[in-house]
């Protein structure tokens, strides 16, 4: 597996000692003026994006980056983390989202989990979340709410709710990852969900959200 490159975007002069306590190989920027390329390749790093106190459009401030480093996954690092803030920046698009003083050890905890594929929500967001997809897809609580799938798909998609990867469903199922992936497809159509996470949200929506943190493979 490649080992990618951890960048850490603040607009702080000079970075918080955690972040490369964590990652001693992380490089420290600005934010990317436009027209700026962080990467050369698609998907080459991991990027941190800080967003500090005076920060008023963190979606527009997140999709700027992802231009300037195209296929990479982003994590944001709040200085003052709010359930408001959490959402704007996974609707454009963020894997994971976190306290800017998060510890060392929970920082490559969090890089671990995004970079097998999986995203990080806090708890009380993640319940902020299963609301906001219920208002959007406008679907009621149901005694079954996978009653639209078929006995293998029922599996795949409560597999994928608990953070099981492709891999990890196919191994369960007896079945190879291009089949689960064909069953997330139709899934996700027929749950009108658009990903992994919707999924979670709608399988686990009448589920309290207990854990501390919650990720989504």
């Amino acid at each position: 597996m490649t080992v990618l490159r951890h960048f850490f975007l603040t607009s702080r002069g000079q970075p918080l000692p955690r972040w490369l306590e964590a990652f001693p190989d992380g490089s420290v920027r600005p934010y990317p003026q436009v027209g700026t390329v962080l990467v050369r390749r698609p998907g080459e790093a991991l990027i941190w994006l800080h967003l500090g106190q005076k920060e008023r459009q963190p979606a527009a401030r997140l999709k700027s980056v992802t231009l300037a480093a195209p296929s990479c996954r982003i994590i944001v690092l709040s200085n003052l983390p709010s359930e408001t803030e959490g959402l704007a920046c996974f609707e454009a698009g963020a894997a994971g989202y976190a306290s800017a003083l998060i510890t060392p050890e929970g920082l490559r905890q969090v890089a671990t989990v995004v970079e097998h594929g999986g995203l990080w929500v806090g708890a009380e967001l993640m319940t902020r979340l299963r609301r906001a997809l219920a208002a959007k897809t406008g679907t009621p609580p149901s005694p079954d709410r996978l009653a639209p799938l078929s006995r293998r798909e029922r599996e795949v998609a409560l597999a994928v709710a608990e953070g099981a990867s492709n891999k990890e469903v196919a191994r369960a199922l007896g079945i190879t990852e291009r089949t689960v992936k064909a069953h997330l497809s139709a899934i996700f159509l027929r749950l009108g969900v658009r990903d992994r996470m919707q999924l979670a949200l709608f399988v686990n929506a009448d589920r309290p959200a207990t854990a501390d943190k919650r990720h989504i493979h």
